[in-house]
């Protein structure tokens, strides 16, 4: 009973440790209307939004002399057991015959996938053709192997009810906190013989002040002795230090209208210096063996300079940190105005490479805004993420001077279901 209870607290904190460092990249999205339209945003973005997707709209007709926003958007989301999954059964006993088909869902999603975001901008101001922006950007994912779910559905006689051995591996946590403060500027140019072209920068400043990085190392549950052997080593910056991190970057992007139509291209951190400081790193062993008689958990929770790690185990450690940098990623939108109550949008983006940002790398999407009541516009968006869809939509309420709008979206990839919701409450321009 004494390694049953053991076996359900390692279980427990493998969901825990995966699932809680939600604390969603090196910029974020000010725009709850740019969310609604599944963030086909990059050819209409205007005033304070036009920091985050396209800094060449702000030289462009139609903005605002003056806007200023604050904005928080957050989501979280796991899978292929959703949230939904485990609250039709809370404060019941899951039957077998349900336990064993989310099994069996995570057995063919190679594991329980976890993960949440939070953008919080406090501030994002425009003046013309300049912009500023403020935003912190939580992001964490983790990835729960089968093994353990089995574990914590059946415990270690597992759906069998024989007992057997398993290998814990597969287990994994990713999580990054930053702070970005971004400016931008945008310019017309009369260098086309048609229509309106400007071109845009956005220089930002990245602070960042904790990241995390866990993967199992070897863990293994016996059977014949009944015992397990826990090793999923974890680096991590300083927690007693708010920056742990810096570095500057540089969007380019150019604006082209032509009557009703609007077309966008923006290539994100075309220049990016950040890099987390390698100076003062920590890891957490997260070793311990349980018998059915004795353990040893010293170091399960003890956290050490990472100098104390082993040479080879150091240098893996040193290497997640020095990979989590920020790649750059081209975007391509294009927008129809010419409808009287309908706007359509689309966008296509590549992310160059894996660091910081966690998620999709792909992005294929189409929005729209409805105006069946001029001052309540209606907003959807569908994107493909190469390996998911996401389905968005939201309102607003436009009052000229105050404006508030609102989002909703779910997210299906890789077996996951995510759910996300945001508003941004703007004065002035939207």
């Amino acid at each position: 009973m004494r390694t049953m209870r053991l076996l359900g607290r390692l279980s427990l904190a493998a969901l825990v440790s995966s699932a809680s460092p939600l604390a969603l990249a090196a910029q974020g999205n000010a725009s709850a209307a740019a969310s609604a339209m599944g963030d086909n945003y990059t050819a209409l973005a205007r005033n304070f939004n036009a920091a985050a997707w396209n800094p060449a709209n702000l030289g462009l007709p139609g903005n605002s002399r003056f806007s200023l926003a604050i904005s928080p958007q957050m989501g979280l989301g796991t899978g292929p057991v959703t949230l939904s999954d485990l609250h039709a059964y809370g404060g019941q006993i899951v039957p077998v015959s349900v336990r064993n088909a989310w099994l069996q869902r995570i057995d063919d999603a190679g594991g329980q996938n976890v993960g949440g975001s939070a953008d919080i901008t406090p501030l994002a101001i425009s003046i013309g053709p300049v912009a500023l922006s403020a935003t912190t950007t939580v992001r964490g994912e983790g990835a729960i192997p089968a093994a353990v779910a089995e574990l914590i559905f059946f415990g270690n006689a597992g759906r069998t009810g024989t007992p057997q051995d398993y290998e814990l591996n597969d287990l994994a946590l990713d999580a990054n906190v930053t702070s970005t403060i971004s400016a931008a500027y945008g310019r017309q140019l009369r260098i086309v013989p048609t229509g309106t072209f400007s071109l845009g920068v956005t220089a930002k400043y990245i602070m960042g002040h904790g990241m995390a990085s866990m993967r199992d190392n070897g863990s293994t549950l016996t059977s014949d002795p009944v015992a397990v052997e826990l090793n999923a080593p974890m680096v991590l910056t300083d927690t007693g230090s708010f920056n742990n991190g810096s570095g500057v970057g540089l969007d380019i992007g150019a604006a082209w209208t032509v009557g009703h139509l609007k077309t966008g291209a923006v290539i994100r951190d075309v220049v990016n210096t950040f890099r987390w400081n390698t100076d003062r790193l920590y890891y957490l062993p997260l070793q311990a063996t349980f018998d059915e008689s004795t353990s040893d958990s010293d170091q399960a929770g003890e956290i050490l300079p990472l100098s104390s790690a082993s040479s080879e185990l150091r240098q893996q450690l040193l290497d997640r940190i020095d990979n989590a940098t920020v790649p750059p990623t081209l975007a391509l939108g294009a927008a129809y105005t010419g409808f009287r109550l309908v706007t359509l949008s689309a966008d296509i983006r590549q992310r160059f490479g894996t660091g910081l940002e966690l998620g999709s790398r792909t992005h294929v999407g189409v929005g729209a805004q409805l105006n069946l009541i001029p001052f309540v516009p209606l907003r959807a968006g569908v994107t493909t993420l190469g390996n998911g869809m996401r389905y968005s939509g939201g309102l607003g309420f436009e009052f000229g001077v105050v404006n508030l709008q609102a989002s909703a979206s779910l997210l299906e990839v890789n077996g996951r279901s995510d759910t996300a919701g945001g508003f941004t409450l703007s004065f002035g321009g939207r």
